[in-house]
């Protein structure tokens, strides 16, 4: 009888090693799980938005090597409104103002007022893309509170402006 103990405790042993019960036995096979791509690290200083993300390409290829002299100025407009915004120009600086029209903008037009409110330019292209200061640069003789004038000519929609001004 003893004999047939120890090959029961000998079967039972190799029953409970199998089933992981032992610290000292392999783990069963798993089958492997395809890796998850790793989600790439946002861009530094990346705009997070459409509009931010068009001016910011706008701006690399219309006003290389200026840097913003303004804030990103925002707003929504239906067609035939407009909307104003202010900017300080120096002297000794010359500067560009990109618009950028969102879905919905078909024309987007821009104007550029001195401080005595004297016209001094104009993009009435027939784009969502204004832009003064390509033409002629805009680079004032002295300081003062510019009028920027942003009209929906054709659309509606959101769209940002800024200023861009050399550096120095």
């Amino acid at each position: 009888m003893n004999r047939l103990v120890a090959v029961v405790l000998v079967a039972c042993a190799v029953v409970l090693s199998s089933c992981g019960g032992h610290e000292d036995t392999p783990p069963l096979p798993v089958a492997p799980v395809p890796p998850t791509p790793p989600t790439p690290p946002a861009t530094p200083g990346a705009p997070t938005d459409a509009l931010a993300r068009g001016m910011q390409i706008h701006a690399q290829q219309l006003a290389p090597g200026m840097v913003p002299a303004t804030p990103l100025f925002r707003g929504h407009l239906t067609q035939g409104q407009t909307q104003d915004f202010q900017a300080v120009l120096q002297p000794g600086k010359c500067f560009k103002i990109i618009g950028v029209g969102a879905d919905g903008v078909s024309d987007l037009d821009l104007y550029l007022f001195d401080p005595n409110g004297v016209a001094l330019q104009q993009d009435t292209e027939t784009d969502a893309y204004p832009v003064l200061g390509l033409e002629s640069a805009i680079c004032p003789q002295t300081a003062g509170q510019f009028r920027v004038q942003v009209r929906m000519y054709q659309g509606n929609g959101d769209f940002a402006v800024q200023v861009f001004a050399t550096q120095g």
